[in-house]
């Protein structure tokens, strides 16, 4: 027997809105009472018995905090016209935003910079940063390479000095951003298992003293440690989904041998 198409519509609204309310965490009730409705109506409107009208999407979309995936997410299941886009980053315009921050960030910045999507996908590096790569074989000038998985390759991990208590800042990091970024979170899961993480708890019981910064400590150039950290930055009055997760990640030397040995070798 055929579905009607408003039902097809209600239940695939059904299933968005059950999602959304997964990732936040809420129940039924709890969804309610922050949107001022009632559980009856949320169950309703997951199960497909009733249809959403246009101001509840909006109450969703402005009442909760709701990334631009998500907003976009419920007003396509909600056969509503949707306010924001998810392009593919090989669009004209989205690789011309992509250039434009190559040129003007990247190129300007002396230490190695990268563009990552949500997934730590490098779409963009400067000279300095294909160096970085180039030195735990990774490579960034013909494939779009992963971050993650350098900084959990053998050769990036022999090449750590620190990484025990390194590798306890990354897991928090990494934790954070695999909330909004499935595939990320996915790879994060694949550590875990492989007890990537196992030491965490234990690190953590021990406690310890440092610095405001905890650096990166690489072995450098003739055993020479370089101590480096980053910053990253994200593009503001974002209206496109595709660009909302987009990190510019820029590594800084925490010394100034570091910073000296790094400008020397155009790292």
């Amino acid at each position: 027997m055929a579905i009607p198409l408003e039902g097809m519509m209600q239940s695939s609204f059904g299933l968005a809105l059950k999602s959304m309310r997964a990732d936040l965490g809420l129940s039924q009730l709890g969804l309610a009472e922050a949107l001022g409705s009632t559980q009856r109506h949320i169950s309703f409107l997951e199960t497909g018995r009733s249809r959403p009208s246009p101001s509840f999407v909006i109450r969703l979309a402005t009442d909760l905090s709701l990334s631009l995936l998500q907003r976009a997410a419920l007003f396509d299941a909600a056969g509503m016209q949707n306010p924001y886009r998810r392009r593919d980053f090989g669009t004209a315009e989205l690789t011309e935003l992509l250039d434009s921050l190559e040129r003007r960030v990247l190129r300007h910045w002396p230490f190695a910079g990268f563009v990552l999507d949500e997934d730590w996908t490098v779409l963009r590096a400067n000279a300095a940063g294909h160096a970085l790569f180039a030195m735990f074989g990774g490579e960034t000038a013909n494939t779009r390479a992963s971050l993650f998985e350098v900084m959990f390759s053998p050769a990036f991990r022999e090449n750590v000095l620190n990484w025990d208590d390194v590798s306890m800042m990354f897991y928090f990091r990494l934790q954070a951003a695999a909330i909004q970024a499935p595939k990320l979170a996915a790879l994060l899961d694949r550590e875990r298992a492989a007890g990537t993480f196992a030491h965490v708890p234990e690190r953590i019981a021990e406690g310890g003293e440092g610095g405001p910064v905890l650096p990166i400590v690489f072995r450098g150039p003739g055993g020479v440690p370089l101590r480096m950290t980053s910053m990253s930055a994200h593009l503001g009055s974002v209206r496109e989904a595709a660009i909302e997760g987009l990190e510019i990640e820029l590594m800084i030397p925490v010394d100034e041998n570091s910073e000296a040995m790094l400008l020397a070798a155009g790292q």
